[in-house]
C-alpha cells in the first residue's frame, strides 16, 4: 500500500526535483575545462576527448525513453531512488579510474543514471503540480537550475581544478545525491507503479548503437588521417541499427509510443531541444576550447569567464516563466532562439576580431545567454503541455532524448569542422554554423505552432479522454 505523501510536500520536493537536474546539468558541463588535465594524466588522444562528453550525452539520450517507460511501469519514486544510487556509484568510479577505458566506462554508467533520473524527475513533477500556473512555475524553477548548472558547470570545473586534481570533479556529485534523496523523503514512495508491461530494451539498444556509430564516424573524419574503412563500417552499422530500430516501433511496445508521437507540441519540442543542444549546448565546448587553446586561459580563468553567461540563463529562465502563461509559446520560443543566435554570431565576430573579453566574448555571452535560459524553460512547458497523464515521464523523456541526440551528433559535427588543432578561423567558422541552427529554430516554430491550441492529450490504454489534463495556456 503507497505511503501517504508528505502534507506539505511542495518546497522540499521541488528542492529534492531541482536537484536532480542540476546534478544532470552540472555533471554534462562541469567536465569541460578539465579536459586537457584528463588527457594528459589519462593519455587521450585530442581527437579521443570528445568521447568523454560523448560517452555521458549518447548513452543519456539512448537510455531516456526506456527511463521513461520504467517510471511509467515501476513508478517514478522507484525509479527516481534507483537512478540516484547509480549516479552515486558511477560517480565514485570515475573519480578513482586510473585509465581512459574505466573513464568512459564511467561516464556511461552516469549517462545511463541520468537517463533514468529525468523521466522519473518529471513524472514526480508532473504528479505533484497539477497543469496549469503551477506546473509551469514548477518547471520554470526546475528548468532554471538545469540551465544554470549547464553554465555553472563549467565555471565549478574551473574553481575545482584551481585546488585540487581533476577527479574532484566527481567526487562532487556525492553530496548532491545525498541532498535530493533527504529532500524527497516520503515522496519517492508515494507514487504508484503503472500497468506492467514489455520493456523496449531492444530498441533503446539499437538507438544507442546508431547515436555511437554516427559520432564514431564523425570521430574518425575529424583526425588528419581518417582510416576509412573504419567510417564505412561505423555508417554500415548505423543504417542497420537505425532498420533495427524501425522494426520495433510497430511491435507491441515501441520505444516511442505512437500515441505521443502524435502530438503536436511534443513532436515541436522535440525539433527545438535537438537544435537547441546543436547550437547552445555546444557553445560550452567552443568556448572553453577557445578560452584555453587559443587565448591561453587557465582552467580557472576560463570558468569564471562563464558566470556572466549563467546570469542571463538565469534572467532568461525567470522571463520565459513569467511570460508563458501571457505570450503565445510559438513567439516566446522563436525570440528566444533569435536572441540566442545574435549572441552566437557576436561570438563569432569577436573571435574573428581576436579583440579582448570584454568588448568582444562578453557581448555574445550575454545574449546567448539570455536567448538560451527563456528557450530552456519555454521548449519544456512546450513540450508537457498536451502530454497524457499516464505517459507523462515517456513522453517528457522523448524531449530531453532530442536534446542530447543533437548535441552528440552537433558536437562530433563541430569537431569534424574545426580538426585536431583548431586555428581561430576553425572557431569562427564553428561559432557561425551554431548561429544558423539557432536561427533555423525560429521559423520551425512559427510554423509548426502556428495553428496549435491546447489540443486533447491521445488517449492510451489507462487512461479514457475524460481524464485528460485540461487548463494551460498557448
Amino acid at each position: 500500500m503507497p505511503v501517504s505523501p508528505d502534507p506539505t510536500p511542495g518546497a522540499r520536493l521541488l528542492t529534492a526535483l531541482a536537484g536532480a537536474q542540476l546534478l544532470v546539468a552540472l555533471d554534462f558541463s562541469i567536465i569541460y575545462v578539465a579536459l586537457p588535465d584528463i588527457g594528459t594524466s589519462l593519455h587521450f588522444s585530442a581527437v579521443a576527448l570528445q568521447w568523454i562528453v560523448s560517452a555521458y550525452a549518447i548513452f543519456f539520450a539512448g537510455f531516456l525513453l526506456l527511463g521513461g517507460q520504467l517510471a511509467d511501469v515501476f513508478g517514478s519514486g522507484r525509479v527516481f531512488l534507483t537512478a540516484q544510487l547509480l549516479f552515486a556509484a558511477s560517480s565514485a568510479g570515475a573519480a578513482l579510474s586510473s585509465s581512459a577505458a574505466e573513464l568512459i566506462a564511467a561516464r556511461v554508467g552516469q549517462g545511463v543514471a541520468a537517463a533514468l533520473l529525468v523521466p522519473a524527475t518529471l513524472g514526480l513533477l508532473s504528479s505533484a503540480y497539477p497543469a496549469g500556473a503551477e506546473r509551469d512555475r514548477a518547471v520554470a524553477v526546475w528548468g532554471t537550475t538545469g540551465a544554470v548548472g549547464l553554465a555553472l558547470g563549467v565555471t565549478a570545473g574551473g574553481g575545482i581544478l584551481a585546488v585540487a586534481s581533476w577527479q574532484w570533479i566527481f567526487w562532487i556529485n556525492l553530496p548532491i545525491v545525498a541532498v535530493c534523496l533527504l529532500a524527497a523523503g516520503n515522496a519517492l514512495r508515494a507514487t504508484t507503479a503503472g500497468e506492467r508491461a514489455p520493456i523496449a530494451v531492444a530498441a533503446t539498444l539499437s538507438a544507442c548503437t546508431a547515436v555511437v556509430a554516427v559520432v564514431l564516424a564523425f570521430t574518425e573524419l575529424s583526425r588528419a588521417r581518417p582510416a576509412l574503412p573504419v567510417v564505412a563500417t561505423a555508417l554500415a552499422v548505423t543504417v542497420l541499427a537505425g532498420g533495427l530500430l524501425a522494426f520495433s516501433q510497430k511491435r507491441r511496445r515501441p520505444l516511442a509510443p505512437r500515441a505521443l508521437l502524435g502530438v503536436r507540441t511534443l513532436r515541436t519540442a522535440c525539433l527545438v531541444a535537438a537544435l537547441y543542444m546543436a547550437s547552445f549546448g555546444a557553445e560550452f565546448y567552443l568556448v572553453t576550447l577557445y578560452l584555453q587553446e587559443v587565448r591561453d586561459y587557465s582552467a580557472l580563468a576560463a570558468g569564471m569567464a562563464f558566470l556572466p553567461l549563467a546570469g542571463t540563463i538565469t534572467v532568461g529562465n525567470t522571463v520565459a516563466g513569467r511570460l508563458a502563461g501571457r505570450v503565445p509559446l510559438r513567439r516566446l520560443l522563436s525570440m528566444a532562439f533569435l536572441t540566442g543566435a545574435a549572441g552566437l554570431l557576436v561570438l563569432a565576430l569577436a573571435v574573428g576580431a581576436e579583440g579582448g573579453y570584454v568588448p568582444g566574448i562578453l557581448p555574445g555571452l550575454l545574449l546567448s545567454g539570455l536567448g538560451q535560459g527563456m528557450a530552456f524553460t519555454a521548449m519544456f512547458i512546450t513540450g508537457t503541455r498536451d502530454l497524457p497523464q499516464a505517459s507523462n515521464a515517456t513522453g517528457s523523456a522523448l524531449v530531453t532524448t532530442a536534446q542530447y541526440t543533437g548535441g552528440s551528433i552537433g558536437l562530433a559535427l563541430l569537431v569534424l569542422l574545426h580538426g585536431e588543432r583548431p586555428t581561430a578561423g576553425d572557431f569562427v567558422l564553428a561559432f557561425s554554423v551554431t548561429a544558423v541552427i539557432a536561427a533555423a529554430a525560429a521559423p520551425s516554430v512559427l510554423i509548426l505552432l502556428s495553428r496549435t491550441g491546447r489540443q486533447p492529450a491521445p488517449p492510451t490504454h489507462r487512461e479514457q479522454p475524460s481524464e485528460h489534463p485540461t487548463g494551460g495556456h498557448r
